[in-house]
């Protein structure tokens, strides 16, 4: 498995069987938003390399692709409880991207293995502060790039969660439905 190394932290890289995915034109129709498989598919899950965007932006897409997730779950795991444990994974990976990324304005990742992190390391040590970078992403030539941004880069990450805690409270709502539907079925067998 192709391990996620993220701002200073590891994760086991379950996120990175939704790149397969994302070649399927029928699950980029899945998606919230029709363009948002190419953030993901060229940002976020870009290949031998490190990438990089505004927090907020990370946010926004993957809070939209667990919502889209959890928004399909059926269709997706077919009943497999095997590919419903991985789905379930992937989501949970996501989320944990998505809040680990608000310690930080911009964030850098790289999937790959030791050599991966070790140069996802060295282009970490290199950058300015913290509280440097956010200075320097509320310069004017910043703040018009951010309103300036291509469909495909858009960026609310607060609707975005708010949309990811619908669909998670419907998913819930769901599975409590069909685990009482399942009770009843066995009661009255």
């Amino acid at each position: 498995m192709t391990t996620l190394y993220f701002m200073h932290r590891e994760f086991p890289g379950h996120s990175f069987e939704v790149s397969e995915m994302l070649e399927d034109p029928e699950f980029r129709a899945l998606l919230t938003f029709d363009d948002s498989w190419y953030f993901l598919h060229y940002c976020f899950f870009g290949r031998d390399c490190v990438c990089s965007e505004t927090s907020s932006a990370v946010r926004t897409h993957l809070y939209n692709l667990a919502s889209a997730l959890y928004r399909h779950f059926d269709t997706l795991t077919k009943g497999e409880p095997q590919r419903a444990e991985r789905i379930l994974a992937t989501i949970a990976e996501i989320i944990d991207i998505s809040e680990h990324s608000r310690e930080f304005s911009v964030c850098l990742w790289a999937y790959g293995d030791i050599s991966t992190r070790d140069f996802l390391a060295e282009r970490l040590a290199s950058l300015p502060s913290t509280q440097q970078m956010e200075h320097f992403l509320k310069l004017p030539h910043m703040t018009r790039h951010e309103r300036d941004r291509l469909l495909y880069r858009y960026s609310d990450d607060k609707v975005s969660l708010k949309r990811y805690r619908n669909e998670l409270a419907d998913y819930n709502r769901r599975r409590k439905l069909t685990a009482k539907n399942d009770q009843r079925a066995k009661a009255t067998a």
